[in-house]
């Protein structure tokens, strides 16, 4: 199955969120359903290109923007979303939705939250993707693992 993962967008209860963690979540997000091995994900940076300047509208109510991303590179779904919530002490939560291509149907959404076990010292991106976005891309992947194949 060929999929892209598109860059989510933060809502407002997600300004703490940097370019940078933005850039690492779809990374990590795009890892963990190859390592599946049951999905063939197209690299991040041309994913990046086909969608940056429609951001919005990709992770938008509409599936009309992810489409065209979708069949400018030839893929059958893309997952979208947004980040409905980062806070730096803590938590994150994800609202995704993966879209399919050839209906532009809204094929499964997920919303995954987690709260770090531990105690942020930081509150910097390299701990908030290790101990709060981590475990959501894990728990993301095996989702859409188990609910599509």
């Amino acid at each position: 199955m060929k999929v892209a993962v598109v860059e989510f967008t933060p809502s407002l209860n997600a300004s703490g969120m940097t370019a940078e963690a933005k850039r690492q979540l779809q990374a990590s997000i795009a890892f963990r359903l190859m390592k599946t091995n049951r999905f063939h994900v197209v690299d991040v940076r041309h994913t990046r290109e086909a969608s940056q300047a429609d951001l919005a509208a990709v992770n938008g109510a509409s599936t009309a923007a992810a489409v065209r991303v979708g069949k400018q590179l030839k893929v059958s779904y893309v997952l979208t979303g947004t980040v409905e919530e980062y806070n730096t002490k803590g938590s994150a939560t994800l609202k995704t939705q993966l879209v399919e291509v050839a209906t532009g149907k809204v094929k499964y959404t997920v919303e995954l939250s987690h709260q770090s076990p531990k105690e942020m010292r930081t509150g910097g991106d390299v701990e908030m993707k290790t101990y709060v976005l981590l475990p959501i891309t894990l728990r993301l992947a095996e989702t859409l693992t188990a609910e599509l194949l």
